[in-house]
């Protein structure tokens, strides 16, 4: 099922990279999207940046059917892996989600890219459960919760930007 969202922050491309790649921006931005625990990687690359942030999500109020599978706890495996910064300050990375103890993981892309005084950040990705009988079921549940944490962020993102961290 497709995930897509165009978030904007009210900082240059290239602020908003860095601040992407800030272990203590990760680390909040879990705290703010409500995560149990977390561990976060930042690796710096001759080009770029890997970005690994590992969380445990409550499943308190995940539908019934999402909670069969992740009654405790659901944890997650987020990988940016981010190129090279272009001409026009913006970057490409991708992205892949591995969804821990449950056949399910979502891939794509995030751009970054200038926008007028600020910048957009682009998710265009896909999510899959790979259970036959209730895959879209799954999907559809589990699509609005990722959207979510992706508002989360942004929150923790423009808190972040104006200095409130």
């Amino acid at each position: 099922m497709k995930v897509e969202r165009t978030l904007r922050h009210e900082i240059a491309a290239p602020e908003v990279f860095r601040m992407l790649c800030t272990q203590a921006f990760q680390e909040r931005k879990c705290e703010d999207a409500g995560a149990l625990s977390w561990q976060v990687e930042v690796t710096e690359t001759s080009d770029g940046a890997i970005v690994r942030t590992t969380r445990r999500m409550p499943t308190d109020d995940f539908p019934a059917l999402l909670r069969k599978f992740v009654p405790h706890g659901v944890t997650s495996t987020e990988t940016i892996t981010w190129g090279p910064e272009q001409a026009d300050g913006s970057r490409l990375g991708e992205l892949h989600v591995a969804i821990h103890g449950v056949p399910a993981k979502m891939s794509g892309t995030v751009v970054l890219r200038a926008a007028g005084d600020g910048t957009e950040i682009v998710v265009d990705a896909e999510f899959t459960a790979h259970l036959p009988v209730v895959r879209r079921k799954i999907e559809s549940a589990s699509v609005p919760i990722i959207l979510q944490v992706i508002e989360a962020e942004v929150q923790t993102g423009q808190s972040w930007a104006a200095g409130v961290h």
